[in-house]
């Protein structure tokens, strides 16, 4: 709906509420005290520029002809229309409408709806009574405070439902609601439509005030729109504690609705003022609450963002070690590749007796140093195949490869070391090819560690198998013993580099701990997995996994 519409409309609730309230009154206080002029200020609110002067006029009629058709005389209504919206028009110009959203949010904000209201009632008063004396109207003064305090607490009660309060919701749940309006509108109407002392009503602000202090702006001024209604339709029915309350003097019916209206200005002032305090206090409560709590969650992101900077610099120096431990191991292996291979080959001269006869003593203790050497060599060759791996440059041949060859090559490999451990050797191979993508001499290696860590890790009289089988896309190679078994608690690291399980160290067994590091990166680097099954004192089986 448009702002225009939005005017019109509230306009002709004016209307209907002013034609209820003249149709309710005394005779002689018809118009005076109930019809809601306020409402017009609100309807012009709604509309700008040229709208709102057509809307002004609109509103100086339908309020002239409702006076007049319930009694009152045509000057006095068309008075009481003409001032009643120009007093509409001043009140919108103190509050400065133009200067952006109005806004109920402080209490200079409700000071400012309070001289706006007043100054509404001064505009209305002073016409009525100069057309009163002109027309001869009794008690002139009486009509006088009677428009004035009638315009003002009109505008008071209205102005604020134009006006934008604080985003606070509600603090109270559905039931207190409920029992709130319950006890409200009973207590009113209980008060208000019989005999009672003018202490009673307020009762009613006391109500009143528990909205203002639980509940929002807008239902707080409903419940006040709600209760002027009543208040001003029994009280011009000659009911309630403010009839007769006079002193015994015959005062019009006008001025006796001023007790009413002071009674409602009383209650309006200080329910919206209370509720701009408990607004306020409730968004400041709320800001110092999330204050604290980013200023806590500042605290542990910089806790958090300081652990993970520390935890990145010492990745980066880890890595940086690593690195260079790489590089290290490296050109250490390559420097001592060359002198030990020329060992081991001077030794084999001297074996094959290229520099003479040698004696016994002196030939056991050649074998031995090319026996060390060639352990030397091999421990040489793994490290920098390891090395390689981690740096990524081991490339791997994408050749075929039958994997029944290549057991078979770890098989004549492994023989000499089967028959001085005293370990034998079964063998369950498939008579056809078992085909896989990768290169035969790092598969053979993976076999010969494997079956030479089997041999190892069993004593005399045990058994080492080898079987071999394909399942689905997979060739799945089976490397068990019946030897000494891996702790539990080992098996986790048992893929590590340098990593000797505490079998190793118990038995004495040599080895560098980096044999099945680098079987499970060669069998990675094929596309293929490793895993591992041991009971102590019954056995190990390893089963690596080849895509075929």
């Amino acid at each position: 709906m448009s702002r225009a519409g939005k005017g019109l409309l509230l306009l002709f609730a004016c209307t209907l509420l002013g034609a209820f309230a003249d149709a309710s009154a005394a005779p002689g206080g018809a118009g005076m005290g109930l019809y809601p002029l306020g409402l017009v200020a609100v309807a012009l609110l709604m509309v700008q520029g040229t709208a709102r002067l057509a809307l002004a006029a609109v509103a100086v009629v339908a309020t002239s002809v409702s006076l007049w058709q319930f009694g009152v005389s045509l000057p006095l209504a068309l008075t009481f229309g003409l001032s009643g919206v120009a007093a509409a028009l001043a009140a919108l110009r103190v509050l400065r409408e133009s200067q952006g959203e109005l806004r109920m949010r402080t209490e200079f904000d409700l000071l400012r709806v309070v001289v706006a209201a007043n100054l509404g009632g001064l505009i209305v008063a002073v016409p009525i009574g100069l057309v009163g004396a002109l027309s001869g109207v009794d008690e002139v003064a009486a009509l006088i405070a009677g428009s004035f305090v009638d315009m003002t607490a009109s505008l008071i009660l209205w102005l604020p439902l134009a006006m934008r309060g604080r985003d606070a919701p509600s603090l109270a749940t559905w039931p207190e609601r409920a029992a709130q309006w319950t006890l409200l509108v009973t207590a009113t109407l209980t008060i208000f439509a019989t005999s009672f002392t003018t202490e009673f009503p307020y009762v009613v602000l006391v109500l009143l005030m528990w909205a203002g202090l639980r509940l929002s702006l807008l239902e707080t001024l409903l419940q006040l729109i709600v209760v002027r209604l009543v208040i001003t339709h029994f009280t011009a029915m000659g009911k309630g504690p403010y009839v007769g309350a006079t002193h015994d003097r015959n005062l019009p019916d006008d001025l006796q609705m001023v007790y009413v209206q002071i009674f409602l200005i009383t209650c309006s002032v200080a329910v919206v003022a209370l509720n701009i305090s408990s607004a306020r206090a409730r968004a400041e409560s709320r800001r110092e609450a999330l204050a604290k709590a980013d200023q806590v969650a500042e605290r542990k992101l910089n806790t958090v963002f300081e652990a993970l900077e520390a935890e990145r610099s010492a990745l980066e120096e880890m890595r940086e070690v690593d690195r260079v431990k790489d590089a290290f191991v490296s050109t250490v292996s390559h420097e001592l590749r060359t002198p030990i291979t020329n060992i081991i080959g001077y030794t084999e001269m001297l074996e094959d007796g290229d520099f003479g006869r040698l004696s016994p003593d002196q030939s056991e203790a050649t074998v031995r140093i090319g026996d060390n050497g060639r352990r030397l060599l091999s421990l040489i060759d793994d490290l920098l195949d390891l090395s390689r791996l981690r740096a990524e440059k081991m490339e791997i041949a994408q050749n075929p490869v039958d994997l029944v060859a290549v057991v078979r090559a770890g098989e004549q490999a492994i023989l000499p070391r089967l028959r001085s451990a005293e370990v034998s050797l079964e063998m369950d191979l498939p008579p056809y090819p078992v085909t896989v993508t990768g290169e035969a001499e790092k598969l053979e290696r993976v076999l010969v560690n494997l079956m030479s860590n089997a041999v190892k890790f069993t004593p005399p009289l045990g058994r080492v198998a080898v079987r071999l089988t394909q399942e689905g896309t997979w060739a799945i190679i089976e490397v068990s013993d019946t030897g000494y078994g891996i702790p539990e608690e080992d098996l986790d690291r048992l893929f590590s580099q340098f990593f000797r399980s505490s079998v190793s160290q118990e038995k004495h067994i040599q080895g560098t701990g980096l044999g099945l590091s680098i079987v499970r990166s060669i069998v990675e680097s094929h596309g293929g997995q490793v895993e591992v099954a041991s009971r102590v004192n019954v056995g190990t089986t390893f089963r690596v996994y080849l895509p075929t």
